[in-house]
C-alpha cells in the first residue's frame, strides 16, 4: 500500500496543534465562588473574578483564590468540607495561669474584590494555601491575646461572650496591646484571698485601643464569620468548676430553703390574720346584734313607759274630773233623786248584810254578874242596825 506523505504530514500538524491548544490555550474558566489571577506571557497580571470563561492568553498562567478562605481549627470528626485551612485544636492560657488544653474555632475570611488588593496578596503569597496558613496564625495569636484578657472563672461564669466579642474585634481590626495590672481578689470557693494579675487592652487617652495592624487589615481581608467551637479546660479548672458549682447548689438551696420557711411564716401569719379577723368580725358582728337588740329594747321600753305614763296621766285626769265632779255635786248639794237613789243602794246592802248573819240559838251569859251580854253586839250587828236607824231619820 502506498503511503500518503502529504496526509501524514497534514495528521502530524493537526495533532501538534491540538496539543499547543492543550497545553497552551489562551482561553480559561473561572469557576463559581474563586477569582483568577491571571499572568501573561509579557508578565502583565490581572484579576478574574466573575465566573465563566475569558480570553487569558496565550501561554497564561493562572492561580485560582476562593473568595471565602475558610479555617477551622478544631477536633478531626468535626473537620468540615471544603475547608482552606484546617488543623487540630490549640491551647490557650487564661490571665490566672490556668489553661484551656483545647480551643477550636473557625473563622470565614472574605477576600477583597479589589484588582490592586488582590494583585498585593498573590505577589505577596503566590497561592492560596500560604495565605490560609497565613491567616490561621493570626488567627490564632488573636485567640490567645482574648484568652488572656479574663480568668478562666471569669469565662465560666458568664464571660464566653466576652471572649468572642474579643476574639472577632481583633480579627477585624487588629491585635491588642496588653498592659498587665496586679489585683486582689477574693477566690469564690475557698473565699481565700489571691493575688492574680489582670491584662487589659492599653487605650489612647480617647479610651480607643491601641492596636497592632497586619496583613489582613492592609488587604481589606476581612472575617464575615467567626465561631469559637470548643473551649476544654484543664483538669484544675474543671476541679476549680465542679467546687464554685456545688457552692453554688448549696448556696441556691439554702435560699431556696429560706425562701420557703419565710413563705411558710408569711402563710402561718396571714392564716392567724385570717382567723383573728374572722373572729373579730363574728364577736363585731355579735356585739352589733346586741346594740341593735338593746337598741330596739330600750325603744320598746321607752314606748311603753310613755303609754304607761300616758294611761297614767288619763287616769289621774278622769280621777281629778270624776273627783271635781263630786265636790262640786256635794256643795250644790244632792238632787231628792240622787239622795233616794244612794239611800235605795244603801239600804239593800245593808239589808243584804243583815240576812247573811245567822242569829244564835243560845246565847250564855257571863261576867261579874252586875250586868249581862247584849246578844247584838256580840254578833256585831248593832253597827248595821244604827245605820238603818239614821237612814229612817234622815227620811
Amino acid at each position: 500500500m502506498k503511503v500518503n506523505t502529504k496526509q501524514i504530514l497534514l495528521a502530524v500538524a493537526a495533532v501538534i496543534v491540538l496539543l499547543t491548544a492543550a497545553l497552551f490555550n489562551p482561553f480559561s474558566v473561572n469557576d463559581q465562588g474563586y477569582r483568577s489571577v491571571v499572568q501573561g506571557i509579557t508578565g502583565n497580571e490581572f484579576v478574574r473574578f466573575e465566573p465563566g470563561m475569558y480570553w487569558a492568553g496565550f501561554f497564561s498562567k493562572t492561580t485560582q483564590y476562593a473568595d471565602v478562605v475558610t479555617v477551622q481549627v478544631e477536633r478531626p470528626e468535626k473537620r468540615k468540607e471544603d475547608i482552606s485551612y484546617f488543623s487540630g485544636p490549640i491551647r490557650c492560657q487564661f490571665a490566672d495561669g490556668t489553661y484551656a488544653n483545647q480551643v477550636g474555632y473557625s473563622v470565614k475570611w472574605k477576600l477583597p474584590n479589589n484588582e490592586e488588593r488582590m494583585l498585593a496578596i498573590h505577589k505577596d503569597y503566590r497561592e492560596q494555601s500560604r495565605l490560609a496558613a497565613s491567616l490561621a496564625d493570626y488567627s490564632k495569636e488573636c485567640a490567645n491575646y482574648s484568652f488572656q484578657l479574663m480568668d478562666s472563672e471569669r469565662h465560666y461564669s458568664g464571660g464566653k461572650s466576652e471572649l468572642a466579642e474579643a476574639f472577632k474585634f481583633q480579627l477585624r481590626n487588629g491585635q491588642y496591646i496588653i498592659d498587665q495590672h496586679e489585683e486582689i481578689r477574693i477566690d469564690s470557693a475557698s473565699g481565700e484571698k489571691i493575688r492574680s494579675y489582670e491584662n487589659t487592652p492599653r487605650t489612647n487617652a480617647d479610651g480607643s485601643f491601641i492596636l497592632a495592624k497586619s496583613d489582613v487589615q492592609q488587604y481589606d481581608i476581612a472575617p464575615n464569620f467567626v465561631a469559637i467551637t470548643l473551649v476544654d479546660y484543664e483538669s484544675v479548672v474543671n476541679e476549680k468548676l465542679k467546687a464554685k458549682v456545688e457552692q453554688s447548689t448549696r448556696e441556691a438551696i439554702a435560699k431556696q430553703e429560706l425562701v420557703t420557711a419565710q413563705q411558710e411564716a408569711l402563710t402561718a401569719e396571714m392564716r392567724g390574720r385570717q382567723k383573728v379577723a374572722e373572729v373579730r368580725a363574728t364577736e363585731e358582728a355579735a356585739k352589733i346584734e346586741a346594740e341593735i337588740r338593746a337598741q330596739a329594747e330600750t325603744a320598746v321600753a321607752k314606748e311603753q313607759a310613755l303609754q304607761a305614763r300616758f294611761q297614767a296621766d288619763k287616769a289621774l285626769a278622769e280621777g281629778k274630773a270624776s273627783a271635781e265632779v263630786a265636790r262640786l255635786k256635794v256643795q250644790a248639794g244632792l238632787s231628792p233623786l240622787e239622795k233616794a237613789q244612794i239611800e235605795k243602794e244603801t239600804r239593800i246592802g245593808v239589808a243584804a248584810e243583815l240576812a247573811k248573819v245567822s242569829m244564835p240559838q243560845i246565847v250564855i251569859g257571863g261576867g261579874n254578874g252586875s250586868s249581862s251580854a247584849n246578844p247584838m253586839d256580840a254578833l256585831g250587828v248593832n253597827m248595821l242596825m244604827e245605820v238603818m236607824g239614821k237612814l229612817e231619820k234622815n227620811q
